[in-house]
Order: structure tokens, then sequence, then C-alpha cells
């Protein structure tokens, strides 16, 4: 059976999150895929779950529309139904990791069935889901007469032993700032042993004081995962089959990695490839950092690249939220600390887990939706690998930050010149478009600095200039047009980075 692809995927999500009929030109466009790739995915997507009496149902002049029984309500697809029981059950992540470790050497069905105390036929089921769950890796299951086992790169392996870890371990008892638990631990020395969690750990500490900063999360969960990956297909394999070819780089984190790579040879005594230098030296790179002191973020000498997806992110993003956040400077420096790094995962083919992603999904839709738009549009145009839900959930954390930010409940007083019509007219157009707003007066100019005196605000919005005014102004027509809601956010926007210039200072 053939896995679902992401595109796939993305279609059942949207139509279960629709929970109606759409038309097909709708879910084409919002997808951005033409309707004939639509039809044909869905012809896939139905035999791929005709087993589960699952389907796309397709009816003219009404659309498409998912039916999907009881996941239907859970609002999770056929394929995140399955991926979650094979990461989610505990035999059926003891067999895909001892499959994976131990591959491409077979496991017979009797010695599974003896470690896992059930029987063979049991065995033979599991092996079903498993085989459907790795070939989302690029993974094949072989069963042949000497026994059953992985075929497949050692990346591609290497890469689904770590998704077991992170997804099944880690991610069901950290919160997204922990490092590693008691709790994941304990499950942790339970699949690979309590030597192996302790030398990670240990690894990482001196690969820290090398960095002379703390490795933040997730990706210390990242790099623990890769590191005990490393562990434990290195002591199962007596040879390297994959002789790979890599770069070799100047700096720091070139020499940290070769440091760690070194340190594991001699505690286990085993002699890895010279390719598991570069494969360190990506995570750390890949990486973000904070001081030793908690709180204080490392910043990262920024390039070109970065700076242009932070604008281009910011651009987009704004227009599809009908709020403009270009002004923003701390947004577009935090963005651009964050996407140097995660440029750098999307080259070497690093995924994270973000642990609120369900969460940011459902709470921050808006945002999140936004996004990702924005992200895949800049990634098709530059040439980017494919950014996951993941990565896009931890961008639109520095979108809503600043949305929150900006949208915050204000005080404002209207200066007006107008008669009352053109005033409740102003009024009621600014209410529109920041609703969280509080307007505390409307007054004409001479009335101001009596009302200054009597009611505290942050923002006066005037249609007549005014003179010796401590407060930030906004100067707007009596419509209050796209062009006036610019120049309230700029006005906003350049307050906000002059008292964090001031404060800095």
């Amino acid at each position: 059976m053939t896995a679902l692809n992401q595109r796939q995927n993305g279609i059942i999500d949207f139509l279960i999150a629709e929970n109606d009929w759409v038309p097909a030109n709708r879910v084409a466009e919002s997808l951005d895929i033409s309707v004939s790739t639509l039809r044909r995915d869905i012809e896939v997507i139905n035999e791929f779950c005709s087993d589960n009496q699952r389907r796309i149902i397709s009816k003219p002049g009404l659309g498409l529309r998912f039916d999907g029984g009881s996941v239907f309500l859970r609002g999770t697809s056929a394929v995140s139904e399955q991926h979650h029981e094979i990461l989610s059950t505990k035999r059926l992540v003891g067999i895909t990791t001892d499959l994976l470790t131990q591959s491409p050497a077979p496991l017979s069905l009797s010695a599974l069935s003896e470690k896992f105390f059930v029987s063979r036929s049991s065995i033979v089921e599991d092996l079903k889901k498993v085989e459907t769950w790795l070939a989302t890796f690029g993974l094949t299951l072989i069963r042949d007469q000497t026994g059953t086992y992985i075929q497949g790169n050692d990346l591609d392996i290497r890469m689904a032993l770590k998704e077991i870890i992170t997804v099944s371990v880690l991610s069901q008892y950290q919160t997204a700032d922990s490092r590693i638990d008691r709790f994941s631990r304990t499950k942790l020395v339970d699949q690979f042993g309590k030597v192996n969690v302790d030398n990670c750990i240990s690894l990482i500490g001196l690969i820290e004081d090398e960095l002379t900063c703390a490795i933040s999360e997730p990706y210390y969960t990242n790099l623990f995962s890769h590191l005990l990956v490393t562990i434990r297909r290195a002591a199962g394999l007596t040879a390297q089959s994959d002789v790979q070819t890599y770069t070799r780089h100047e700096g720091k984190e070139w020499t940290i990695a070769e440091k760690a790579v070194s340190w594991l040879q001699d505690e286990y005594r085993i002699t890895l490839p010279a390719i598991e230098v570069s494969y360190i030296y990506q995570y750390l790179i890949s990486s973000g950092r904070h001081t030793l002191t908690p709180g204080d973020s490392i910043p990262l000498p920024l390039n070109s690249e970065a700076d242009r997806y932070a604008d281009g992110l910011i651009r987009e993003s704004s227009e599809d939220l009908g709020l403009d956040l270009s002004l923003d400077k701390k947004l577009r420096h935090d963005l651009a600390q964050h996407i140097k790094p995660m440029l750098n995962r999307l080259a070497y083919g690093i995924a994270i887990h973000n642990p609120l992603l369900d969460e940011i999904k459902s709470e921050l839709s808006s945002a999140f939706n936004a996004v990702k738009k924005a992200a895949e549009r800049i990634n098709q145009k530059y040439g980017y690998a494919d950014i996951s839900d993941d990565e896009v959930a931890y961008l639109t954390i520095y979108l809503q930050t600043a949305l929150d930010k900006f949208r915050a409940a204000k005080k404002i007083i209207i200066v007006c010149s107008s008669g009352v019509g053109t005033s409740q007219l102003l009024s009621s157009r600014i209410n529109r478009a920041f609703p969280e707003w509080e307007i505390i007066a409307i007054v004409p100019g001479s009335q101001l600095s009596n009302t200054l005196e009597m009611k505290a605000c942050d923002l006066i919005i005037s249609t007549i200039k005014l003179e010796d005014v401590e407060l930030p102004v906004a100067y707007v027509s009596a419509i209050f047009s796209k062009k006036d809601i610019a120049r309230v956010s700029e006005r906003l926007f350049s307050d906000e980075n002059m008292k964090e210039k001031h404060h800095a200072g």
C-alpha cells in the first residue's frame, strides 16, 4: 500500500476542516493546485482509504466533501490517525525501532513474537502498519526466507528513528521549553538503554560548553535524537554500507562537531564514518541558542537571505491579514534571527517538531494560514525546500506576537473639526479597523488640552494639525481609508520602536 503524499494529506485535512460541501475550484485554489491535479489526487485518496470506509464524495452542483465517520468529528485525517497509532503504541514503536536499528540485518517473526509476547499473526498485522509508516520515509519492508528487514539508505533510516524518538517519546511529556525530563528519560532508557541516554545528555553538555551557550528547544531535542540514533545505529552495524561525500567547513561549529565525533568513538570504541562530523555540524548551525542566563538569546550574524525572507514573509502575511506589520523593527529582527538557522534546516533536510502545532493551527488559524501561504510562495520563488507545518507554526508565533501587540486594547482620542456626522463616520470606521481599541473621546482641537488633563490615552487620531502635543498623533482623513490605516500603523510602530530604543539605551 502506497502512503499518501503531503499534498494529498492536505486535501483531506482541508475538507475535514471545512466540514461541508466545498466547490472543487475553491479547494484547488486554496491548496494552490490545478483542478485536474485535485481530481487525480482524490482518486488516489479514495483508493487508499477504501479499507476504512472513508472517502471524498463528489456531487455536481455541491462540490466535494470528506466522508470520514468518527475521523470527521475528531478533525484528523486517516493518514494522521495511522501515523499516530504507530508512534503511540508501545509494541509498534518497539518493533519499528528494532527493525530500523538492525537494518539491513533481518529479524524473524518468531523472535519478534517472543520478545513482544504476542502471536505471529499479530506481528504480521503489526508489520502491515509499520510498512505503511516506513513508506513515508522512502523505506521498504522486505519479507523473504531470511526474515523481515528494512531496505533503504542509512540517512532515511536515521530520519525514521529520529521521528520515533522525537514524537513517540519526547513530545508526549515535554513542554515547548523543557529539556529531557524524568518521564521522557524513563521511556528513553527503557527503549535505548541508560548508558546511551546519559551519554547523549553528557555530550550535549560538552558541546554547549564549547559553544559557551545553551542550545534551546526544540533544537536540543533534535540534536539529542540525532546523537541517540547515531549511537544505536553504530552499535548495531559492523560495516557502513553507505559511503557518502560531504563538504568540509571551517569555523567553530565544525571543530566542535569533530570533537563530538571523537568523544563518541572513544566512549564506544568504534569508528564512525567521516560524514558524522558533517551531520553534527548541520545540526549545530541549524539550532537556536541562548546564553547561560535564562531568557537571553544569542544574536546570530544575519545574512541577506534571512533578511530577504523576513521582509517577504512580513510583507505577504500583512497583505493577507489586512494589517501592515512592515514597520515593526523588532518583528523583522526576531524573524531574521529565527530564519537564518531555519534556512539551514531546509537545506539539510533537518525536521523539527513543534509540540504546540495543533493548538497553533486551531487557535491562531488566521495567522498560521497567512504565514504558510507566504512561506510557500517565498520557498517556491527562491528554490528552497518545502516548509513543514512545524516550521510554519514557529514563524506564526512571531507574527501573532506582533499582531497582539499592535491590536492590544488602546485608548484613543479623536480630534475632528467637522460636524457630528463626519465624526461619527470616522469613529465607526476606526472601530471597524481596530475593534479592540476604545475611543474615549471625540473632541474639537480647542478642547484637546482639557480632555487630556482628565483622561489618559495611548494615541490621538486627528483630522487637523495639532501643536504642542507630546502623545503620538496620527493624521488621517475623515473617510479613514486604507492609507489612513497605514498611517496609524506607522505612527504606532514608530512610537514602539522609539520606546524600545530608549529602554535599550
